[in-house]
């Protein structure tokens, strides 16, 4: 009877039993041993007790209480060991030698009782009491541990966080709020941070979830933290969750791969944090070989050595800018390859401090796009030099011999040398019209090219416009008489005067009167002259030529004013005219610093609108 008991004892008894020999290795290992450290009997026969589930930090902890049995006595003391995974349990364990007849040590009883929980909810009382209040005032979800990984406080904000009550957690491991593929490590880390107790943040750089009770999963920020209580070193773990910052930080990143331009991001040690893929295809490294990496393998040798220089003049002046205004700036790529480049520096101030964001834009086809642009100028420049030595050497070439032919044709007009017949007399005035015309053509082209290049010379002088308006219209008046059309001056009375040049004036005014006569067969054309306020030149001189002719249509109107430019309408078609004679106008109303416009509606007339300034210095 006394062996049944014996034996239920053995097999039933709830603690850990272990008999050990004189040394420590195990000689037997009941049911409850096998539960408790996770070992089976076989595995542990004839192992050292101390190699098995003895922390290397309590191993004189063992040494201790055996020897302390050998003097007679039962070794009791609270400690923790090692089951087979690696994690930790509170134990009562209580240690007694046996010896034989003859005072021979025979072997170890041992009795390692599991009171993890018991010391859970000793751990939770003091923590409570010492902790709590300062806990709850936190923004972030906190939970303790003791050594063994047990969870003995938590806060408010962590109830929320994970959606447990704070009885569902006391005394879980802290791996339940672990997704299950990162607890085998975690438990590592665990006894890793217990082993060296610091503050540090968990997983620095590494993308870190937490675990909800509903199965969740979520990214968070972990810091640890030691805390010395009488029960022994605690670890205070403070949780952010950072799901709104993830999905910031994603929709920042979408920004950046959105962007048209190669971004990258630099920390104030000069070493890439971040690019997009724009940056990858144009420097032709991958993402992985940039990152971490400093910012000068993007940059030519001969800028490298100066590059930090700029860039901690940014950090100490951090604004957005144009990098290198003005000058030519290159960038290097991962074959060795250079291409000019426009850069923009903005500060981009984040959570983890100042960071620079680069917008780099590869300008290689600007760049030879202006070199062309600049080789075309170059051509132009050489070809508007020789326009205007042919025209400067042409219009002495050309203008003598008009001018003898218009002044023999008019000597044979007045029959100096002899009278003329009829037929002779047509086609003389023939041969002079077309002269004079030619000469015109000549002489306005050389006004052209001398105001496009800058080159006109004017006389200002103060003059009465009225009277210059009075000349014009007495030149004019009978060309209007000869075609039946009534001709008015419209003009205030007394002196008008006005600060310019007399001779561009009159060619204006011909040249907008001649246009109104030549192209109305009927009605009539009005020239009138008023003092003005301008909105943009002060006092001003206006000058209106209206006309009843054929008005201009409004699909010809946006090119009126361009060089050899001629209204193709029916009526106009017979008309002679180079079209430079509204071009020629409004450029020297421009360089008088005044302006023409006009209004015109199809079919029934014209105005012509002359404004320039009292005072005008060309």
């Amino acid at each position: 009877m006394v062996s049944d008991y014996s034996a239920a004892y053995w097999e039933q008894n709830p603690d850990a039993l272990l008999v050990l020999s004189p040394e420590g290795a195990v000689l037997n290992w009941n049911p409850a041993a096998e539960a408790i450290f996770g070992y089976a009997s076989a595995e542990v026969l004839g192992a050292s007790v101390i190699d098995l589930i003895v922390p290397a930090d309590r191993a004189h902890e063992e040494e201790a209480m055996r020897a302390e049995a050998l003097q007679g006595r039962t070794a009791v003391h609270e400690s923790v060991r090692r089951r087979k995974d690696g994690s930790l349990v509170h134990v009562n364990v209580s240690t007694r030698a046996v010896r034989g007849a003859d005072g021979q040590l025979l072997y170890f009883l041992s009795s390692k009782k599991d009171v993890t929980q018991l010391k859970v909810q000793r751990d939770a009382q003091l923590l409570e009491a010492r902790f709590r209040d300062l806990l709850e005032s936190t923004p972030d979800a906190i939970i303790m541990v003791n050594v063994t990984g047990r969870i003995v406080l938590v806060n408010s904000q962590a109830e929320r966080v994970f959606g447990y009550a704070r009885a569902e957690l006391l005394g879980q491991t802290i791996e339940v709020l672990l997704p299950h593929r990162y607890r085998g490590g975690h438990l590592r880390h665990r006894t890793g941070f217990f082993g060296q107790p610091r503050t540090r943040t968990m997983g620095a750089g590494l993308e870190l979830y937490g675990l909800r009770k509903g199965g969740d999963e979520f990214p968070v920020e972990i810091s640890l933290s030691p805390i010395s209580t009488e029960e022994g070193t605690m670890a205070m773990t403070a949780i952010r969750d950072i799901t709104d910052r993830k999905r910031a930080d994603q929709k920042f990143k979408d920004l950046l791969e959105a962007a048209p331009d190669a971004m990258v991001i630099v920390n104030r040690d000069g070493r890439i944090v971040l690019v997009n893929s724009q940056a990858v295809r144009l420097f032709g490294w991958s993402r992985d070989e940039l990152l971490d990496q400093p910012i000068e393998l993007l940059v030519p040798e001969r800028y490298s050595a100066r590059h930090p220089e700029h860039r901690h003049r940014f950090f100490s002046e951090p604004r957005t800018r144009s990098m290198g205004a003005g000058l030519d700036l290159y960038g290097l790529r991962k074959d060795g390859s250079e291409f000019p480049v426009e850069i923009s520096l903005s500060p981009l101030e984040t959570e983890e401090g100042l960071f620079v964001s680069s917008a780099i834009r590869d300008v290689t086809d600007r760049k030879r796009i202006e070199r062309a642009l600049r080789d075309k100028n170059l051509e132009l420049e050489n070809a508007a030099l020789v326009k205007d030595r042919f025209l400067a050497s042409m219009s002495h070439e050309l203008r003598t011999p008009l001018n003898a032919i218009i002044g023999f044709t008019g000597t044979l007009l007045m029959q100096l040398p002899g009278p003329l017949n009829a037929e002779q007399e047509k086609q003389l005035r023939i041969v002079q019209t077309g002269a004079r015309h030619l000469l015109s053509l000549i002489n306005d082209l050389l006004d052209v090219a001398k105001l496009s290049a800058n080159k006109a010379s004017f006389n200002i002088e103060t003059l009465d416009c009225s009277a210059v308006v009075g000349d014009v219209a007495a030149t004019l008046e009978p060309e209007a008489q000869r075609k039946g059309l009534a001709f008015a001056v419209h003009a205030p009375p007394g002196a008008v005067p006005l600060r310019t040049d007399r001779r561009a004036l009159s060619q204006i005014l011909i040249n907008l009167v001649g246009n109104a006569i030549k192209f109305t067969q009927q009605g009539g054309v009005e020239v009138s002259l008023e003092q003005a306020e301008s909105p943009t030149q002060g006092n001003a001189v206006r000058v209106r030529v209206r006309d009843t002719g054929p008005g201009i249509p409004a699909q010809e109107q946006s090119r009126l004013f361009e060089a050899f430019s001629r209204v193709e309408s029916a009526e106009r078609r017979h008309h002679e005219g180079t079209g430079l004679g509204l071009h020629l106008s409004r450029k020297l109303a421009e360089a008088l610093g005044g302006s023409i416009r006009f209004e015109s509606t199809e079919g029934q007339g014209s105005t012509f609108i002359l404004e320039l300034p009292e005072a005008a210095t060309p």
